[in-house]
């Protein structure tokens, strides 16, 4: 019986044995192994142009080396690129490839490509322009509600909206003399890349009918290059004041030589207009001119005082805060923004206290009819009546 148990014991010992040889020999054998798969990594980064962003900032925002970035911007420049041109509407592409930078392109406005082809470090620079197709239309509606909620319901963008509004802001306010069923009419140039929409050109003339008047504009620029908006009789549509300093709801005081104040109690001239809108509500330079006073002044609170060097002064009361850089003695333009509506001082809730001095006095601002910028030169003015009345007949002929 122990014999049995020792010839058993023995062959199990031998097959483990030949069983671990097997497996020895199969594991060092060569198998077959399946190619490793070298994947392509491919990446696009974007970055838009920021507010006050120069190009520099805008490549190193991008993480584009400095040595790559030296030779875009000395490809650029020679090139003649415009590097103070450079805007929010534009937008910078960075191309990758397995980790690695192939491809930097600076579209323009989206009309024109900067195209920088990177290969070991070298640069291959072209410009690729897309085929764009101008025409000239007619954009025509009529007032349901305001311009602008009226312009886009026809389809149009908000650039035309503020461009109209900006060429006529001057004779009309667009947020309290407008009516329903008003009509508006702009010739403009729209810019198509095959049927796509890309962006608006020159606007050629505007027109706005309604119960403020009939109020026509056209763009004519002159033999010397002097460029503006005319209208029928060839006078300037700008005036040296807008017509007025801020968008607001409405007029809680006009002009008076007696008012009850309603914090001091007591009847007092009231020498000026109060616009009532929201806290924060830009306001801006009725025209050019040089700061005369910035700072606290009594019941006014935060102040400030404008001389427009014709006689004039305009002064701004009760902002919230002062606008950027805004100081005594620097010269502003027509429309830049000087401050913030607030409640600074003797008020009783956010609004802009607006006054106009004329040689010393005050004058109420809404019976100021202003001077215009300077007309269509004398030497020009048969020239541009032609011109205007071939942009009238294409106005409609629509």
């Amino acid at each position: 019986m122990l014999l049995n148990k020792r010839k058993v014991f023995k062959y199990i010992l031998i097959i483990t044995l030949i069983l671990l040889i097997i497996v020895l020999v199969f594991r060092n054998l060569p198998r077959h192994r399946p190619a490793p798969q070298i994947t392509s990594d491919f990446s696009i980064k974007s970055y838009q142009v920021q507010v006050g962003e120069n190009f520099s900032k805008l490549l190193k925002r991008a993480q584009i080396p400095l040595f790559l970035a030296d030779q875009l911007i000395k490809l650029l420049s020679q090139s003649k690129f415009n590097f103070y041109a450079i805007s929010p509407t534009d937008t910078l592409k960075v191309y990758y490839q397995n980790d690695s930078l192939i491809k930097i392109q600076y579209i323009k406005n989206s009309f024109t490509i900067y195209n920088f082809d990177i290969d070991s470090n070298d640069i291959k620079y072209s410009m690729l322009y897309k085929v764009l197709n101008r025409q000239t239309e007619l954009v025509k509606g009529e007032i349901s509600s305001s311009l602008y909620e009226s312009m886009l319901k026809i389809g149009e963008k908000p650039t035309l909206i503020a461009n109209f509004a900006d060429i006529l802001s001057w004779d009309i306010d667009f947020f309290t003399e407008t009516h329903n069923q008003d009509s508006f009419f702009v010739l403009v140039e729209k810019i198509y890349e095959e049927d796509n929409f890309i962006n608006y050109g020159r606007i050629y003339a505007v027109r706005y009918k309604g119960k403020i008047g009939d109020i026509c504009g056209y763009y004519y620029k002159d033999p010397n290059g002097n460029q503006d908006y005319y209208d029928n009789k060839g006078q300037s549509l700008r005036k040296a004041f807008l017509k007025a300093p801020l968008r607001y709801s409405h007029i809680s005081s006009t002009f008076s030589r007696g008012r009850y104040h309603p914090i001091l109690k007591i009847v007092r001239p009231h020498r000026g207009i109060d616009y009532v809108a929201p806290a924060g509500t830009p306001v801006s330079a009725i025209g050019a001119g040089t700061i005369t006073y910035v700072g606290w002044k009594g019941g006014y609170g935060r102040l400030v005082e404008i001389s427009h060097g014709n006689r004039f002064k305009s002064r701004y009361g009760h902002l919230r805060a002062f606008g950027k850089g805004i100081r005594s003695g620097q010269r502003v333009a027509q429309g830049q923004i000087i401050g913030y509506v607030g409640s600074t001082g003797l008020a009783t809730g956010p609004h802009l206290h607006f006054e106009l001095v004329q040689n010393g006095s005050w004058v109420n601002p809404l019976k100021i009819i202003p001077p215009r910028a300077e007309p269509v030169k004398p030497q020009f003015v048969n020239q541009y009546l032609i011109h205007k009345d071939s942009l009238y007949k294409k106005m409609n002929s629509y």
